[in-house]
């Protein structure tokens, strides 16, 4: 197999990202044709099929999908070659690379890149949200130059400096009829309509194993990936929540009633730094982070 070709992968990947040939040569100012040339001839490359055609749609293989990942990572892999070439060139101040949970990116982590540039303020920063799980296989693969997420307890090969515990706390629409409580117990969530977290969500096994505990089973439930969504699900009536502190601090509250949770159940999480060598700047920024998240928790708590 010859080297492949950026300009069919440039294809690929817009054709993946459109949903159609015409689409990606909008972006790419192709016309349909030349984009269909570059998708055949990438599949001939790979003795792939790539997509199924019905006249003008085209649908991707379980193999474009399969392939679209390792592409994602190959156009941030070259975007890093650049950001790294422009820095090398300019010698500004330097770059952090950061990947964190969602439910950060609401306040905490804007706070921390607001204090930290008025103190550097020549730092370019590149921010990626994901799951902790991705996020430790990333940072370990030494994509990025710190990570924010939960470490398992298991993961004792893992670097990292943990960020101050918080509690999970329970959102409520605002007229709901368990907000004349003062606190909310699992035993209250017996029938109520519930909006979870994810499935890989270590909060969301947290929450399932005190209902089981409990013997509660809870109403309907609409299942969201980030936690940093649920308020908005909550202030639109359609359940109440379990979640993070973290969810709700950059979220509009006028129609939300937050209270404590029990049992309580524990949210913790880690500035995790790749093998090796530690940037300076990552360190000191987060120590930075630490002290950020500390007066959120004590703004909720």
């Amino acid at each position: 197999m010859r080297t492949l070709n950026h300009r069919q992968l440039m294809g690929f990947r817009a054709v993946m990202i459109t949903g159609s040939m015409t689409g990606a040569g909008r972006i790419l100012h192709l016309s349909q044709p030349a984009v269909t040339r570059l998708i055949k001839d990438l599949e001939q490359e790979l003795q792939l099929a790539l997509f199924t055609r019905s006249g003008s749609a085209v649908k991707p293989t379980p193999q474009a999908l399969d392939l679209f990942r390792e592409v994602e990572r190959y156009f941030d892999g070259v975007e890093r070659i650049v950001e790294t070439a422009r820095h090398l060139r300019d010698r500004r101040g330097g770059r952090l690379r950061v990947a964190a949970m969602p439910t950060l990116s609401s306040r905490s982590l804007p706070e921390a890149i607001r204090r930290f540039k008025a103190i550097e303020p020549q730092v370019d920063f590149f921010i990626h949200s994901d799951t902790s799980h991705h996020i430790i296989d990333a940072v370990l693969r030494n994509e990025f130059d710190v990570g924010f997420g939960r470490v398992p307890p298991e993961r004792t090969d893992i670097e990292h400096l943990p960020m101050p515990t918080s509690s999970a706390i329970c959102l409520l629409p605002r007229h709901h009829h368990l907000a004349k409580k003062q606190s909310i117990s699992v035993s209250d969530l017996q029938g109520e309509p519930l909006i979870a977290l994810g499935t890989s969500s270590l909060l969301r096994l947290q929450i399932e194993s005190a209902l089981e505990a409990g013997g509660i089973r809870s109403g309907a439930t609409i299942q969201t990936l980030y936690s940093n969504t649920v308020p908005s699900y909550v202030a639109a009536g359609l359940g109440i929540a379990v979640t993070d502190i973290f969810s709700v601090l950059g979220a509009d509250r006028t129609n939300i009633e937050i209270r404590p949770f029990t049992p309580q159940l524990t949210f913790d999480f880690s500035a995790i730094y790749p093998p090796g060598e530690r940037s300076p700047l990552a360190i000191a920024f987060a120590r930075l982070m630490r002290a950020v998240v500390q007066s959120d928790i004590n703004e909720i708590g």
